[in-house]
């Protein structure tokens, strides 16, 4: 039973950084001030860590040349 409520909680590593005023000002004005790590987090793991899709992998088929016929019995 105790199994059912881990949660993943993914491990955090604390740095300083340096940032352009006008993009803090950005940053502290779409996440607020306390949602700024978070939003950052989110931006960097969309760049750098590239998740896998099978959409869009096969080739377009090209069915202008398929024919309309019936098998023979």
């Amino acid at each position: 039973m105790l199994s059912s409520m881990f949660i993943y909680m993914p491990e955090y590593v604390r740095t300083t950084i340096k940032l352009r005023e006008d993009i803090f000002q950005k940053l502290k004005k779409e996440a607020g001030k306390r949602g700024i790590s978070e939003t950052i987090n989110k931006i960097l793991e969309e760049r750098l860590i590239k998740r896998r899709s099978l959409f869009g992998t096969m080739p377009r088929v090209d069915t202008s040349d398929i024919r309309d016929h019936e098998d023979r019995v």
